[in-house]
């Protein structure tokens, strides 16, 4: 039994960053209840054994894994919550990445339209592609739930413990009342069951932005609470539950690796991030609009963390000192996948600078040295002076000259 309550322990960090955020703690959790992996022969049970010495994902940097949380209570058919979770399995690291649901983006064969919409024309398959498409990334796997399973998981866990926010200061807490559902919550530290903590993640009277932090609020509280609990009756009965509802392609072995390498990571090596968005009315339609040059720039923050590398702390400002149209924008978003935050994209006083110029702050010459040699202009000058435009964050001011070339930069 001591093997048995250690892989159900391993078990529930998985379950933890699958199903609470789309409604299928536990599943995996019902599969863990053994000393060993399952076997149906000796070949089987001589596999289990290398299975659990070997290395989890050997070769592999980067695994994605799309969630899916489906709005079966309003029963449209469109996914509610959708985050990708991104695990390097070397370096031990994760990301959380969630995509409002209003996010408006390109859905292959049905043009634009709100990312919830793509799971709504062609399921899992198509929102997989839409999201492939939408970040530059290789969905690996899937797993998508819909929300009714989620209530019932969670009161088999025993509910969670969780702040519940006062969005507008009323004092009021979370309340909407609508023909699909009623959300009252009252505001402060409390105990939700199943149904509370599904009014939790839906509500959105704020914004999808906020709704998605909340998510993330509740997978984080539920990770926390119930990682090391060792009730095996609750975890076997709240797998049970959902097992059968689970629609994913994570084999046995597969979920297995995902529990040795996510029982490894630290919680302060799992970023959370939400797609930036503002609002977008179109014929009449509310859309969130991505912000495509912070969006890039996320993408590069991602990157770096799940790699390990180091982002330079200060933002930068990129000028357009040569008249070439749209260089300002190829260099900025170059310098934000290479770790630099970018404060403004703008034209210079003026198009007749023939050498790049990087006016950097005292004590920024490594930043410096480096956007030099991101942006492939080594007679680029660089330079200290405390012009700064009463703007006191600033790291460095980059002003393109005729010199900067942009075929020679790579934009993923």
């Amino acid at each position: 039994m001591k093997q048995s309550g250690k892989l159900l322990d391993i078990a529930l960090y998985m379950v933890a960053a699958v199903v609470i955020v789309m409604g299928a703690l536990g599943a995996v959790s019902a599969l863990m209840n053994h000393s060993s992996p399952p076997s149906s022969s000796t070949t089987h049970s001589q596999t289990g054994i290398l299975q659990r010495l070997r290395e989890p994902f050997p070769g592999r940097q980067r695994i994605n894994v799309l969630l899916l949380g489906s709005d079966d209570l309003e029963n449209i058919g469109r996914s509610d919550t959708i985050i990708v979770l991104s695990l390097n399995p070397r370096l031990k690291r994760a990301v959380l990445l969630s995509i409002p649901r209003d996010s408006r983006v390109k859905i292959p064969g049905h043009g634009w339209d709100k990312i919830n919409s793509a799971y709504a024309y062609g399921g899992v398959e198509l929102a997989q592609k839409t999201v492939e498409q939408f970040l530059g990334v290789h969905i690996d796997y899937y797993a998508q739930v819909g929300f009714n399973t989620f209530v019932e998981a969670v009161d088999e866990l025993g509910g969670v413990d969780i702040d519940v926010p006062d969005p507008f200061g009323t004092g009021k807490g979370m309340v909407k009342h609508t023909y699909y559902e009623s959300i009252n919550l009252k505001p402060g530290y409390q105990h939700l069951d199943g149904k509370q903590a599904l009014q939790f993640v839906r509500y959105r009277n704020d914004s999808d932005v906020q709704r998605a932090k909340r998510q993330q609020q509740l997978l984080r509280a539920l990770m926390e609470q119930k990682l090391n609990v060792m009730n095996f009756h609750r975890l076997l009965s709240a797998g049970s539950k959902i097992i059968e509802q689970l629609n994913t392609n994570i084999d046995w072995w597969t979920a297995y690796d995902f529990l040795r390498v996510l029982r490894q990571i630290p919680a302060a090596e799992i970023m959370v991030a939400t797609v930036p968005i503002g609002d977008s009315t179109i014929n009449g339609i509310y859309y969130g609009e991505v912000q495509e040059h912070k969006l890039r720039q996320l993408l590069g923050e991602i990157d770096d963390h799940l790699n390990g590398v180091r982002r330079f702390a200060g933002p930068i400002e990129v000028c357009n000192g040569s008249g070439t149209p749209g260089v300002a924008g190829v260099a900025a978003e170059r310098l934000a996948e290479s770790g630099f935050k970018i404060a403004d994209v703008r034209n210079a006083d003026s198009f007749e600078y023939q050498k790049t110029l990087i006016n950097h702050r005292s004590g920024a010459r490594e930043a410096a040295t480096r956007i030099k040699e991101v942006l492939a202009v080594p007679d680029a000058r660089l330079i200290e002076e405390h012009q700064w435009h009463n703007n006191e964050e600033l790291e460095a001011v980059v002003i393109l000259g005729k010199d900067f070339d942009p075929s020679r930069v790579t934009i993923r």
